[in-house]
């Protein structure tokens, strides 16, 4: 049975392969294959951090005597220690007092760490720790693209503050920023909120002018592979190949899905995303959070965090809005439009959020394998791919096309009127 299993997966992957070109399929070998040790990898560590008579994670532990629950995943409030190289990294004249542990999350332990300014006044700083290579290649790319959105938009995000490893607990690694209360409640209101995230997005400029960013940087538990690409569509298409092969990696052979994806990236990213790259007003890269949800920012101010961040199309933001889990409605496209105008061709705009959203609930997927929600993802990402394909018989984007946008465009306008 383990034979059939592994051979049905095989001719899965060599479907997929089939799909890559030669040149792209053996540069994403390595990539895949590290991933998919950190998703084993994450598993293991996060079945010891439930259990109750695991060793605690080194480095963050509470102060106290024996290896009980309490030790591995503290209390919201009570003391713990942290380590030397923490306290180092704190900014100069913020003198150490404590830390709290503040929660956990999916995949790191957090605290609060409090200190005293040079003023006297209490200033709070968010810690989170995390083990192994995967902790060190999510915080690095955490504290390079909440830089990077920081200084772009500093009333948006934290400061981050510093990342790197522990100087006791052998590979265990660091984010540290200001602290936020994050609060938890409804959505943000669309207005203020749409209005800073498309500042985010107008104001930020690409270094190298190109699309992607400089380091890898994960979505959840999920490395990115990003780099520099000079289309759009190019890095879109790539990104998309990276999950897709990893999704197979992880859930196993899905005949149904490698099929409905050959067309998307025959017809359908030609078709929605090389026009974007065309005419007298190209896209440019926009710095983008890269998962932008309900749980990655605060509904107060409102202030984001957990980037994964990359330069991309600006659109891109909003895929992980039409999810009905994201909770994002008609209001929030309709703000954000009202302070960053669509992109040519207008009339594409909805297919265009449906081809990104698939990017999105493949990193669901891959997230929570054999979850009730990643089935329903699936499906929902395996009916909008028939729908594109079905809609988008050709990758050209001609004459034809044009007489037909101008036939819709006062239709899709006055959609986006109800939003």
């Amino acid at each position: 049975m383990q034979e059939e299993a592994n051979s049905t997966s095989n001719e899965a992957l060599c479907s997929v392969s089939r799909l890559l070109s030669s040149q792209v399929f053996s540069q994403l070998t390595a990539t895949l294959t590290y991933t998919a040790q950190f998703v084993a990898q994450e598993r293991k560590m996060q079945t010891a951090l439930i259990t109750a008579e695991a060793a605690p994670l080194a480095g963050f532990r509470p102060l106290q005597d024996g290896p009980t629950l309490d030790e591995v995943i503290p209390r919201i409030g009570d003391s713990i220690e942290i380590d030397p190289a923490i306290i180092q990294a704190l900014p100069p004249g913020c003198s150490f007092s404590r830390a709290t542990a503040y929660g956990a999350s999916l995949w790191t332990r957090t605290a609060k760490v409090i200190t005293t300014a040079p003023d006297g006044s209490e200033r709070n700083f968010f810690l989170k720790m995390a083990a192994g290579e995967l902790g060190r290649q999510m915080f690095r790319g955490e504290f390079e693209g909440m830089t990077a959105i920081y200084k772009t938009a500093p009333t948006f995000a934290p400061e981050p503050i510093a990342w790197g490893s522990c100087r006791d607990a052998t590979g265990v690694y660091f984010f540290l920023s200001d602290f936020i209360d994050m609060a938890d409640g409804d959505l943000p209101e669309p207005a203020a909120f749409c209005s800073q995230l498309a500042t985010l997005h107008r104001n930020s400029v690409s270094p190298t002018g190109k699309f992607g960013f400089h380091v890898p940087t994960c979505n959840g538990n999920i490395p990115q592979r990003n780099g520099w690409w000079d289309s759009w569509e190019a890095f879109f298409a790539d990104g998309l190949r990276c999950m897709m092969q990893l999704d197979v990696e992880v859930n196993g052979a899905q005949p149904e899905l490698v099929e409905a994806m050959g067309p998307v990236f025959e017809r359908v990213i030609p078709r929605l995303l090389r026009p974007l790259e065309q005419g007298p007003n190209p896209i440019r890269p926009a710095l983008v959070h890269g998962d932008l949800c309900s749980t990655n920012l605060n509904t107060d101010a409102p202030v984001v965090f957990d980037s994964a961040a990359f330069y991309a199309h600006n659109e891109y933001e909003l895929g992980n809005w039409r999810p009905v889990r994201n909770r994002f409605n008609k209001a929030y496209f309709r703000a954000y439009a009202e302070h960053y105008p669509i992109a040519h061709p207008k009339a594409d705009f909805d297919d265009r959020i449906t081809l990104y959203e698939l990017r999105f609930n493949f990193h669901l997927c891959i997230m929570f394998p054999g979850s009730a929600e990643a089935a329903e993802a699936k499906q929902e990402m395996i009916s909008n791919m028939r729908y594109l394909a079905g809609k988008y018989t050709s990758a050209e984007y001609n004459d034809e096309h044009v007489r037909i946008e101008k036939a819709n465009l006062a239709a899709f306008e006055a959609d986006q009127g109800e939003r």
